[in-house]
């Protein structure tokens, strides 16, 4: 199943993972090595298990009271689900970028500061934190004269690569996006996707997409999931070009999902 040959180069190791959500078995026997900085898409029909299982991956299914998880998932050599593992300080190296974007309803600038804040960064910092998160989400040339406008009054793409900058503020290894494009038009949906294959450099990303033509446009890892589990999983090219498995060329071809 796994195709990352160097161990070195594997960022996030996901051993026999199942889920239920209280007697729906979710997940079954899931296994995955994700390469660091990569790009690592994940596709599938609607309620194959994608995006449950980006959840996992920063432990965002720990809010939801009927779900239970067995398995293991190494990130920095740990597993992310023993008892002592901080939650909060997983959340800061494992950030989440949604499929809406979810500004707060306070300044660009406040948007961007609040992680660096509630982290307890020294309010020197905070200027440089929050020019270089916007620099590096392509937004500081479209906003740098307005930091102290409503966030809500930017575009839906705008609006999307801010949430991004807030999540490169707090310094994340990893970057997890849920169908980030999904409510975006074609030029914004452009301008996420050269942000994500740019970020590739410095970050390890794991993006959820129902559009194969984004999966493969960006992505060097592609993982087809069904029914709960993966169904085949390699690089990108041979996924899309030489599939080995009769599901996933059944998937890419259209004849069902």
């Amino acid at each position: 199943m796994e195709n990352i040959k160097n161990e070195n180069e594997v960022e996030i190791q996901v051993k026999d993972l199942d889920l239920w959500y209280g007697e729906n078995h979710a997940l079954k026997e899931v296994s995955i090595g994700i390469s660091k900085n990569g790009v690592t898409a994940f596709i599938g029909p609607s309620g194959c298990g994608k995006s449950t299982f980006l959840r996992c991956l920063n432990r965002m299914n720990d809010l939801i009271k009927s779900c239970r998880i067995e398995g293991q998932i190494f990130e920095r050599s740990k597993n992310i689900y023993e008892n002592d593992v901080d939650v909060v300080e997983l959340r800061k190296r494992v950030g989440m970028v949604f499929q809406k974007p979810n500004p707060f309803p306070m300044s660009i600038y406040d948007n961007i500061a609040y992680g660096p804040r509630i982290h307890g960064v020294d309010k020197k910092e905070i200027d440089g934190i929050v020019k270089q998160a916007l620099h590096s989400s392509a937004l500081w040339d479209e906003v740098s004269d307005r930091l102290d406008s409503s966030a809500l009054d930017l575009s839906g793409g705008q609006q999307q690569r801010l949430c991004i900058a807030r999540t490169l503020a707090v310094k994340p290894d990893i970057i997890l996006f849920d169908e980030p494009c999904s409510a975006l038009d074609p030029i914004s949906t452009n301008k996420i996707e050269e942000l994500i294959m740019d970020l590739k450099k410095d970050y390890t990303i794991v993006i959820v997409t129902h559009n194969m033509q984004q999966a493969a446009r960006i992505s060097d890892y592609t993982a087809f999931f069904l029914n709960g589990e993966i169904i085949e999983f390699g690089e990108t090219k041979q996924i899309f070009e030489n599939p080995q498995e009769k599901g996933t060329e059944d998937y890419i071809t259209g004849r069902f999902g």
